[in-house]
């Protein structure tokens, strides 16, 4: 007997040593996640030449990936007001490709700029290469120093879209965020926590493991929805929070396993599968928060 469980502890840490290895030599590199991955073996699988990224907002009309994702971005564009308005300088943390701030810059007035920060210099490279606008100027920064790198009182409006999850300190990113704003400043994040309704189990455990290893989401972020919302009210006073949960996690799963499953030419079954998996543990909730600076 003792000679099985020694096999079995052996094999559990060959393949623990394999999962590691391959999550660090992967998707995550230098403590950051390396979106290149997922963008060349995952995305443009199922959505040839999308660079957005972004679990999209979904519904009857938006019903593949990329329709998805610019759902979102002109959802975010709409709750940040500011269409007509001019001379608004505007910063977007995490902007990843940066195809969200070009489509932005073309529904803004010609007087606005779009400083647009990312900490990897792939996705930065590209931006800049893509890029044709003279509203929007691209950077390599970190979203947790961006007070060392911006003045006080500097932007009109800060965007986050889908990227706070990572940082290895949201409430400092929070407070930098405060600091940056205009007295008359705004900032719109779209941002995934825990749900408030979340009970530990075993299923949901391992999802929230794998989901967190895969997307870089440190072990601190991992919070239930209330205690977001409380962060963002020691810094921000709250205009409007948005739950969009069902307009994003389970849409992006089913359309992806069928879309990646079928380009992949593999059984059906397997979609099937997965797609009810991950619909049946999904703990977490996606939300729009509106704020404005709390001075």
């Amino acid at each position: 007997m003792l000679k099985y469980i020694v096999i079995i502890l052996v094999k559990i840490c060959i393949l623990f040593f394999i999962y590691n290895s391959i999550i660090y030599t992967y998707f995550v590199k230098n403590d950051t996640i390396s979106y290149d991955i997922f963008l060349n073996h995952f995305i443009h699988t199922v959505s040839k030449d999308n660079y957005f990224m972004n679990y999209g907002l979904w519904d009857s009309t938006h019903t593949t990936l990329i329709q998805a994702n610019e759902n979102l971005i002109d959802f975010v564009f709409e709750k940040t007001e500011l269409t007509d308005k001019k001379d608004m300088n505007i910063l977007d943390v995490g902007c990843g490709y940066g195809q969200q701030d070009i489509v932005w810059a073309s529904k803004l007035n010609k007087t606005c700029k779009i400083t647009a920060v990312d900490i990897s210099e792939t996705q930065i490279k590209y931006a800049k290469e893509k890029n044709t606008s003279t509203n929007v100027t691209f950077e390599i920064g970190n979203a947790i120093t961006l007070n060392e790198t911006h003045s006080d009182n500097s932007f009109d409006t800060v965007i986050s879209l889908e990227s706070a999850f990572h940082y290895s300190d949201r409430p400092k990113f929070f407070t930098n965020i405060n600091t940056i704003l205009k007295p008359t400043g705004r900032f719109v994040i779209t941002d995934i926590t825990l749900k408030d309704s979340y009970i530990p189990s075993f299923t949901s455990s391992i999802f929230i493991k794998i989901f967190s290893d895969f997307l870089h989401i440190p072990s601190q972020n991992l919070i239930k929805a209330s205690e977001w919302e409380s962060q963002l009210s020691s810094q921000f006073k709250i205009i409007e929070i948005i739950d969009i949960t069902e307009k994003t996690f389970n849409p992006y799963y089913s359309h992806f396993f069928k879309e990646y499953i079928m380009n992949m030419n593999l059984p059906k079954c397997i979609s099937t599968m997965f797609t009810n998996y991950f619909h049946s543990v999904q703990p977490f909730s996606y939300k729009v928060a509106v704020l404005v600076k709390n001075v």
